[in-house]
């Protein structure tokens, strides 16, 4: 029942992009150059954002870190008197230190511990946890 707003890359990534075994791939470039993870996006403006009170951030982890996408929308936002809660999927990697590193980009904001989910999560289970930060 929550507003969403999509974080996408102006240069969207393709599934060959992503492939992170792979050492020519997009991510794996970013990953080992880190100033090209300054990912440029289509927007970052969220439409009535000053009406928001608190936000929750999901995203996927690469390397132990949200995706960079991430990153630049945090970085281009005022995060002042929001509560902010950080949650991701991952296969393998937990929520590591994500949340505490996107706060630091954000400059602002009261930011909770987050929560990692795996890729076999119920919907019921999602629920659950939003039902609890929420409250």
């Amino acid at each position: 029942g929550a507003d969403v707003f999509v974080i996408e890359p102006a240069e969207p990534y393709t599934s060959s992009d992503l492939n992170w075994t792979d050492e020519n791939s997009r991510v794996v470039q970013e990953y080992e150059d880190e100033s090209l993870r300054d990912v440029e996006l289509v927007t970052a403006e969220v439409p009535d954002w000053e009406s928001y009170d608190t936000v929750l951030i999901g995203y996927p982890i690469w390397w132990g870190i949200a995706a960079w996408p991430v990153s630049s929308f945090v970085s281009a936002n005022d995060f002042s008197g929001k509560t902010v809660i950080p949650f991701c999927t991952s296969s393998s990697s937990g929520l590591g230190q994500s949340g505490e590193l996107l706060e630091e980009a954000a400059g602002s904001g009261t930011w909770l511990e987050g929560m990692r989910f795996s890729s076999s999560v119920s919907g019921s289970d999602v629920a659950e946890w939003v039902g609890e930060v929420l409250r």
